[in-house]
């Protein structure tokens, strides 16, 4: 036997069975059992033993097709079989007894409901073909036989039971379909109102918030009086850099109104990283750069985690030790790009609240997501460095 076939064999049913529908297969299991070994071996003749064995396969088929349809289906017909060999052509009704009659409508039935319908139309059909072959031998050795109308009721009564059987199943597939197409349209319906709900508060909060420095850094030079050439270039970069941070929240807050999962709008890369670092240093912070340049680029989604590590970083530097001396250093090392900033202590250290918060998680997260990793750390002169690595798809452009 194949492997095919082996895995036909031991495949689970396309619907597994309930608490419910193990009892209830179960109970008939053990009547047909119990009713069907005294009923063929003294009304039909089957020897005793062989009674008792195919009595017990003919009712644990049933059982067994709710583990394995296909086994549960060959041991079922093999045991209709061995039933009609053994019992007596002139006991009517032969070779389909009542009770066989019963067990496989049953087998049918359950087949219809938990496994698809080509192995139920298969079941039948060798079942009927076993039995036909097996009454069609027999009767041309005697003639004393009721093999006809017994073929003729067995066949039209399983049919009708596999055909009740399959419509049930296919209903009930239907039924199953639609309710999880509503459940997953219910939940996109609530995540769509959770993203509304969230853009709405960032921009009732942080995008006015941000508008509001915008607006002040560019009228300081009209609002407020002898403002030197140098004050007014100060503000007019801090309301370049909220015009930039402006842009970005608007893309961001289109992704969520319109259930995007990626921003429209062109992200930084790794060729933004120099004026990130000019942007920097124009706020007062001395950064020491090693860019080298990545050729061919990475993909823009390995670009983007990068550039927001080396964004947050360089926030993290300014906030929590002002006055430290950066550097940022890029670059390929065997088979990963490398991105590692590093600040000084800086003479006015401000630790983090709780030793870090949602910065350092954002960073791992964002690295994790491109299939890389991040590193972070002090050391004993209370010099901190972070350092993200992503493994670099050889030949990929962006």
């Amino acid at each position: 036997m194949n492997a095919t076939w082996r895995r036909a064999l031991w495949s689970p049913p396309t619907r597994p069975l309930g608490f419910q529908d193990w009892v209830t297969w179960a109970t008939l299991a053990v009547a047909i059992a119990a009713v069907g070994i005294p009923v063929h071996a003294a009304v039909h003749g089957l020897w005793v033993p062989a009674a008792f064995i195919l009595g017990i396969a003919q009712g644990g088929s049933i059982l067994l097709a709710g583990l394995s349809p296909w086994l549960g289906a060959l041991v079922h017909v093999i045991s209709l079989a061995g039933i009609a060999l053994g019992s007596s052509p002139q006991l009517a009704p032969w070779p389909l007894s009542v009770i066989s009659m019963i067990a496989l409508s049953a087998l049918l039935v359950l087949l219809g409901l938990h496994a698809e319908w080509r192995l139920q139309v298969l079941t039948w059909g060798a079942a009927m073909i076993s039995v036909l072959a097996i009454a069609a031998v027999v009767t041309l050795q005697r003639s004393d036989t009721s093999a006809g109308n017994s073929l003729i009721v067995g066949a039209g009564v399983t049919a009708l039971a596999a055909l009740t059987g399959g419509i049930v199943g296919l209903l009930l597939r239907q039924v199953r379909t639609a309710r999880h197409a509503t459940e997953l349209e219910r939940e996109r319906v609530a995540w769509a109102a959770e993203r509304s709900r969230i853009a709405r508060e960032m921009h009732d909060v942080v995008a006015h918030s941000m508008s509001l420095v915008h607006m002040r850094a560019t009228s300081a030079r009209f609002r407020l009086a002898g403002l030197d050439d140098e004050a007014a270039a100060e503000f007019d970069g801090i309301a370049e850099q909220a015009r930039g941070a402006l842009r970005e929240m608007r893309g961001l807050l289109g992704v969520l109104r319109e259930e995007g999962d990626v921003l429209t709008a062109p992200q930084p890369g790794l060729a933004a990283l120099p004026a990130l670092i000019e942007a920097t240093r124009a706020a007062g912070t001395a950064i020491d750069a090693d860019l080298e340049a990545i050729d061919p680029p990475p993909p823009p989604p390995v670009q983007l985690a990068l550039y927001r590590v080396a964004q947050e970083s360089l926030s993290n530097a300014v906030r929590h030790a002002p006055g430290a001396d950066v550097s940022v250093a890029l670059a390929l090392v065997r088979g990963e790009i490398v991105l590692r900033v590093r600040n000084s202590r800086g003479d006015g250290f401000v630790a983090p609240a709780d030793g870090g918060g949602h910065g350092l998680r954002g960073m791992m997260e964002r690295m994790s997501s491109v299939s890389g990793s991040l590193a972070h750390g002090a050391d004993e002169t209370g010099a901190f460095t972070v350092e993200a690595r992503v493994p670099y798809p050889a030949g990929t452009v962006a």
